[in-house]
């Protein structure tokens, strides 16, 4: 039996390993194809992996693509290359992709081009129109629409997806696989620090100047009182520099690093006093380990229920009130690591995919 996971950047790699590893252990033989989005570190979370399985690199890429330029280059020159060689490997095989990045569109294209059983993991998430949230809702949509195979955790993404009319099967979880990512860092109990963490990266904070300058204005005022670091995405490092926010931030005792190994990140967040975040993973990562988070954003689009009335985590709405009255009473929204026992969504998937390998 083989399975194939066609993948290339971090997030994805964290949400898909714990299937990877759950197939490994049913003696299903698993074909891993890097896409190279974030070749650079997804290298590390390689070793995440246990042992027997195949590694195939669909591009030459080793950095973390940043630029716009970089990933537009490396998106056509694949989309050519997988449009003009199909692979006859995947023809009729289950190939998983994830989520809603250029690396999952890249994805679809090259296993419909091939033949493949396209099998969409984390599917279901809102459009709130085309171009807002660009360009993730458009590929969120794309990838639903061409799948077979649908994943989903919660009654909201199977809702979503019937409106779309989708044609695929859809296969319901309990929860998202990030849970066993997150669980099997295992987590020491909290530390006392004075640690605020900041990890911004969608592209609807980039390209919004007052957004980002707003967010440097708070960073410095927290700097006075609470050690603040800032993991930066290259994405984001540039935008900072292009903003002329990056010199102010440092010289104001804000920490600008570069990302960190996960298990690191998750060990901050889960010593830190609070998090401030727009990152769909990093969100539900916070919620499983019960740090306050502050969402930078004003929406998200939660079919999860991650902001139930015990949630730990609260929108900013880019407003100085919210953010102030988070600020003042992050204490009142720590929460406990929110640990479900017998949830296996990893499990699940396959049990469900049996019929299909």
């Amino acid at each position: 039996m083989n399975i194939n996971f066609l993948i290339g950047t971090k997030a994805q790699f964290i949400k898909c390993i714990p299937v990877i590893n759950e197939a490994i252990d049913r003696s299903i033989n698993v074909n891993l194809y890097d896409l190279k989005q974030h070749a650079q570190t997804t290298n590390t979370l390689k070793v995440k992996i246990k042992d027997n399985f195949n590694y195939i690199e669909l591009n030459s890429n080793s950095i973390d693509l940043g630029s716009y330029w970089k990933l537009i280059n490396w998106f056509f020159v694949n989309l050519i290359k997988f449009l003009l060689f199909p692979s006859k490997e995947l023809k009729k095989e289950i190939c998983i992709v994830h989520g809603d990045t250029l690396s999952t569109l890249l994805g679809v294209i090259k296993v419909k081009r091939s033949g493949g059983i396209l099998t969409l993991l984390e599917s279901g998430h809102k459009v709130p129109g085309i171009f807002k949230h660009f360009p993730e809702s458009i590929i969120r949509y794309i990838s639903a629409k061409f799948s077979d195979v649908l994943i989903v955790n919660g009654i909201d993404q199977i809702n979503q997806l019937e409106s779309w009319k989708i044609k695929g099967d859809i296969i319901e979880i309990s929860q998202n696989t990030i849970y066993e990512s997150v669980l099997s860092e295992r987590l020491t109990k909290r530390e006392k620090s004075n640690i605020v963490l900041v990890s911004i990266h969608r592209t609807e904070n980039l390209n919004n100047k007052k957004s980002l300058e707003l967010l440097a204005q708070n960073l410095i005022s927290l700097s006075k009182r609470f050690k603040t670091i800032w993991c930066l995405h290259i994405p984001t490092k540039n935008k900072l520099k292009k903003y002329n926010l990056y010199d102010g931030l440092i010289e104001n005792g804000v920490e600008l690093k570069d990302l960190i190994p996960y298990k690191e990140f998750l060990t901050t967040i889960n010593n830190s006093e609070f998090v401030i975040t727009d990152g769909g993973g990093v969100v539900e990562e916070c919620r499983i380990i019960g740090t306050p988070t502050l969402v930078w954003r004003e929406e998200h689009l939660d079919q999860n229920h991650l902001f139930d009335e015990d949630t730990n985590l609260k929108l900013s709405f880019y407003n100085q009130d919210s953010i102030n009255s988070f600020i003042k009473n992050y204490k009142k929204y720590k929460n406990p690591f929110q640990e479900r026992e017998g949830s296996n969504p990893s499990s699940e998937i396959l049990d469900n995919l049996e019929i299909y390998i």
